[in-house]
Order: structure tokens, then C-alpha cells, then sequence
């Protein structure tokens, strides 16, 4: 028979139950940011500017402006007296000079530009003002089109005509 001792209720040891905490999200990777460089209003350079990304102009600028992958953005008191060759030109202030983008140029309300303009595509708003020369051209297309060619069926009617032969 079992002792009093075994018998007597045994203290209950509490279970251990894990608590729960909300794990904070790991932010994503971000695309990285646009590198983004400026002159600002009150500032006059002169020189030569080459550059990848986006240049904002707020001051003056005269010179030259080399950046075939980059985006010039002219303020609305910004004040250019440049050649430029960009990827992309946004105009709301005053340019003078030759302007070449490779891909657009946009003068927006506001907008005074003087000179020669080339790009593959132009928008100019209502409240701009352009006087010069402007060439719209068609870039060039990355792949060059692919012809059908005609399938070479002599080697085909040729071992027709070789299998219809035999007996």
C-alpha cells in the first residue's frame, strides 16, 4: 500500500509557456538614391561640369555641360550660357547656346531658351519661349530588325523525292 507521503498532492510546477513578441520587419533594400547634385540661387560657375546622375540649377552656370547618361533640371532663376550634351534636359529658367540631349528636352512654363536644340524627342509648353534651331531626330534602335528568312526547303524536297525513289 502506498505511503500517506505518496499520496499528498505534489506541488505543480508551472508549465513554461513561450511568449510571443512581435519581430519587427526588416525594412527592404532600398533601390539606391539618384545622386543628385545642384548650384544654387546666388551661385556663378564657369567652367566645364561632367557628371553622372542629376544636376539642378538653380544659379548661373557658363560653360560646358558633358554628361550623356545624366538629367540637367534649370530652375526657374536658374541661368545657363552652355553647350550641353545630357541624357535628358528639363528647362524652366534661361538657357542660351547648343543643346543636344539623347534622349529629351522639355522647356516648361517659364522657360527662355536661345539657340540650337537636338534630341530625339521635344516638349514645349504653352508659357515657354524658344527661339532658334530645333532637330528631332530617331534614336538609333538597340537591335537592328530581324529579317524572316525563308526556310531552306530544297534539302527537304530532296529527301522526299529520294525516299518516294525507293521501293
Amino acid at each position: 500500500m502506498p505511503k500517506a507521503e505518496d499520496c499528498s498532492p505534489k506541488p505543480r510546477i508551472p508549465a513554461v509557456v513561450p511568449q510571443v513578441f512581435p519581430v519587427p520587419a526588416v525594412p527592404e533594400a532600398s533601390a539606391p538614391k539618384e545622386e543628385m547634385d545642384a548650384i544654387g540661387a546666388g551661385t556663378l560657375l564657369r567652367g566645364t561640369i561632367a557628371f553622372v546622375g542629376t544636376l539642378v540649377i538653380n544659379g548661373g552656370f557658363v560653360g560646358r555641360v558633358h554628361a550623356p547618361e545624366g538629367t540637367v533640371r534649370i530652375g526657374p532663376e536658374g541661368q545657363v550660357e552652355a553647350d550641353m550634351e545630357v541624357a535628358e534636359l528639363q528647362v524652366e529658367g534661361k538657357a542660351r547656346g547648343s543643346l543636344f540631349a539623347h534622349d529629351s528636352i522639355e522647356l516648361r512654363n517659364g522657360a527662355d531658351v536661345q539657340g540650337s536644340m537636338r534630341c530625339a524627342r521635344v516638349r514645349i509648353a504653352r508659357e515657354a519661349a524658344f527661339n532658334g534651331f530645333c532637330e528631332c531626330y530617331r534614336p538609333p534602335s538597340p537591335e537592328p530588325e530581324k529579317r524572316m528568312e525563308r526556310p531552306d526547303l530544297y534539302g527537304f524536297f530532296t529527301a522526299v523525292r529520294i525516299a518516294s525513289v525507293r521501293p
